[in-house]
């Protein structure tokens, strides 16, 4: 060995766990043909959907062909009909006798949409909806409309193809309609610490009746790191995005929100350190509901006297939210600041309000590591250990009951900005959904138990396949988890999150930006997307002002309560270039597929950097057209002004000032000071978890209470493995 040749003495100071981690594939190798099986079995459903509906049409001609005898005056009707009705049972042994129920109700179905009133069930809560809107007009514009089909291909062809909204295959909506009271309005915020980000929420949200918050995250936090006076860190706290590096930020972010509500609904956009953040979400959500319980139980001055005790014993002050409070913040999450519930109520209470919560609180977190590494960047752990995080979250959500919180938001929007056409964008993103299901089901987990807690997240720019992605995404999505998984109806609905394009705003004549985004909104709008962010048109240049936010959450409002025809919903249905450019769309997606298998599926696509390359070679295609003016952008280099439309400069950029600088240095200092022992323990047993392959997530819950963002990072690293890029 080495140092027996060379004399040094080498030592390793590697301490062997009791037991070390075995070799687990993330996708096993008798499953590396899972998306050409999909392409395959959807192609398979459409063939079988368009032979059977070609039956229906031959058996709608005959029933016809027989009525108009018999109403006819023929010498020779009877030996007609006869040669007729046995012709339409030889064709109809070729027929699918269930599909006979779909051509029996269909004129049900339409008196159902017809009547004032539908009702249907959701978790088995009835609702009723009303059916239509009455224009000023005094006219009654229906929410839904059917078309006109008698014949039984149509009928059935449309049924298996389109259907109604909320029933399979879903290509109009995973709803019946759209839900009351709460728009798909979720704008995007993150600047200087979590105080200041908290007061944009609250601005955002001030006369929402739902509050649907989405944060942006610094690149600090985006890669694990703690705040600190490091040079590489320092000028990046809190710029583009917010500073969070412990459960105190994480409550001072969401203070005001009730974040266990119905109506409210948080997302995070965080990857690489995302299991973390959840931890530090989910205890300050359980927190949340502890403040209520001691509200309502009237324990203030008990608890109070508990917390002055604890702090007494750390030998430090509470600490405190930075500032006033914004308007609309009742100061609910602030109670518990520098501990948590389990410390003050007993241990049976906190895992009553804990399981609760947990069953009550709505919103996603992106940790969508396989785009990460295609596009965005903002890769921390291994690959491997990555995967494995994300599928030990999805493991404690269906152990716990997690059913309204999405584990993970499947991102095409970054592949998009990366420079990937839409096609693409759909394409990858839906095989990296594939690759988390083909995971979970490797782990022995239920297909119906984590389905329902998959979701998305699509770029929406202005090219012409842009009106079909979210259609043809549920299409695809729903007769993959039907037919080829066995999914349960839940589990096959695709539910997603429209953004859009920030690679569409341009840094010349940026008030046409506006007006991008606009067409981009009524795109996402009329495609009935479950969520909708609006860029501001000074993003181009800047971190978005109030006065630019505001208008940008204007576009969808305008198109949403004023535009009349966004009063149905669903408009798209019924168009000859919406059903020509779906079905383009869709071949093109599974042709894709094939090309990812031919490559070893999406891992072993990664490995020779396919997507990577796939992305820029798109991304220099739309790069020359601009820049030689064969793709016209109006005010870029097409119809400029007279000055010739220069480069708009902008006269602030939003930074992060040093007071909230040194303010989330001092409150790490403060936590690491507060626990340091209880951190060294909990960090080392989770190291341990880690590498006896238990749930992390599941220690995380607990580690999150007390350490830091970069102490968790960095424990973690030592078992997990730092990313490296195949190059």
């Amino acid at each position: 060995c080495s140092s027996d040749l060379t004399g040094a003495g080498f030592k390793s100071q590697l301490v062997a766990a009791n037991e070390m981690s075995e070799k687990i594939f993330i996708i096993p190798p008798r499953r590396v043909r899972y998306l050409s099986e999909i392409a395959d079995s959807n192609r398979g459903y459409d063939k079988w959907a368009k032979e059977q509906s070609g039956i229906a049409q031959k058996l709608y001609g005959i029933s016809k062909t027989i009525t108009t005898i018999q109403e006819a005056e023929i010498s020779d009707s009877d030996r007609l009909i006869k040669d007729l009705e046995e012709t339409y049972a030889k064709v109809a042994l070729d027929f699918d006798p269930k599909l006979q129920i779909v051509i029996d109700e269909w004129d049900s179905v339409k008196e159902s949409y017809a009547n004032d009133i539908y009702t249907y069930l959701v978790r088995n809560k009835e609702i009723k909806v009303e059916t239509k809107t009455i224009s000023l007009s005094h006219q009654k514009i229906s929410k839904v409309s059917l078309p006109k089909y008698e014949a039984w291909g149509d009928v059935l062809q449309w049924n298996l193809q389109e259907n109604v909204p909320g029933k399979f295959p879903f290509t109009a909506g995973i709803y019946p309609f759209k839900r009351q009271g709460e728009d798909p309005t979720r704008m995007f915020a993150g600047e200087g610490g979590p105080e200041r980000t908290n007061k944009r929420f609250h601005y955002l949200s001030g006369d929402m009746p739902a509050k649907r918050l989405s944060t942006a995250f610094d690149s600090v936090t985006l890669y694990g790191n703690d705040p600190d006076s490091r040079p590489d860190i320092y000028g990046k706290i809190g710029n583009a995005g917010v500073s969070i590096c412990c459960l105190d930020d994480a409550k001072k972010l969401s203070s005001g929100f009730n974040l266990a509500h119905a109506m409210t609904s948080v997302s995070m956009a965080i990857n690489g350190p995302a299991t973390m953040l959840l931890g530090f979400f989910m205890n300050a959500a359980i927190d949340q509901q502890c403040e209520l319980y001691i509200k309502e139980k009237g324990l203030e001055a008990e608890v109070q006297s508990k917390i002055d005790a604890y702090f007494k014993i750390k030998g430090s002050e509470q600490p405190k939210y930075d500032g006033d409070l914004p308007a609309g913040n009742d100061g609910l999450g602030l109670v518990l600041l520098g501990l948590t519930g389990d410390k003050v109520l007993p241990a049976a209470v906190y895992a009553e309000i804990k399981a609760h919560t947990l069953s009550q609180v709505r919103g996603t977190v992106q940790a969508d590591i396989l785009k990460e590494d295609q596009a965005q960047n903002t890769c921390i752990f291994s690959t491997e250990f990555a995967l494995r995080l994300m599928g030990d979250v999805q493991q404690y959500f269906t152990d716990n009951g997690v059913r309204n919180f999405y584990s993970v938001s499947i991102s095409g929007y970054h592949i998009a900005e990366a420079g990937a056409n839409p096609i693409t964008q759909l394409a990858f993103t839906l095989a990296n959904g594939f690759t988390y299901v083909e995971y979970y089901l490797s782990r022995g987990m239920d297909i119906n138990a984590f389905g329902p807690n998959l979701s998305f997240f699509f770029s929406n720019g202005i090219d012409p396949e842009y009106a079909v992605i979210g259609r043809v995404a549920r299409k695809i999505w729903a007769k993959a988890m039907k037919l080829k998984y066995g999914a349960n109806e839940r589990s096959q609905m695709l539910k997603y999150h429209i953004q859009t394009s920030g690679r569409s705003l341009h840094a010349q004549e940026i008030d046409f930006n506006d007006i991008r985004t606009t067409l981009q909104a009524l795109y996402a709008i009329y495609d009935n997307c479950n969520s909708l962010h609006t860029n501001a048109y000074d993003e181009a240049i800047t971190t978005p002002t109030e006065d630019s936010v505001r208008r940008a959450v204007a576009i969808q409002l305008i198109i949403n309560k004023e535009l009349g025809l966004a009063k149905n919903e669903n408009p798209m249905q019924g168009s000859f270039i919406t059903e020509e450019l779906t079905e383009l769309v869709e071949e093109a997606v599974m042709t894709e597929f094939d090309k990812i298998t031919e490559r070893g599926g999406v891992l072993g696509a990664m490995e020779t950097m396919y997507q990577r390359s796939k992305i820029q070679e798109e991304s220099l295609y739309y790069e020359t057209l601009k820049h030689n003016g064969d793709f016209p952008i109006i005010g870029v280099n097409t119809f400029l002004s007279s000055k010739g439309s220069p480069t708009v400069l902008s006269k602030e950029v939003i930074r992060a000032t040093e007071d909230e600088k040194q303010f989330q240095i001092n409150t790490l200092q403060s936590l690491n000071k507060r626990y340091d022992s209880e951190a060294t323990a909990l960090l080392a047993d989770i190291q341990q978890k880690a590498l006896r392959n238990e749930n992390v997530f599941e220690a995380l819950m607990e580690v999150s209470k007390v350490c830091s963002l970069g102490q968790i990072t960095n424990a973690l690293f030592e078992v997990g493995g730092q990313y490296r890029r195949n190059m």
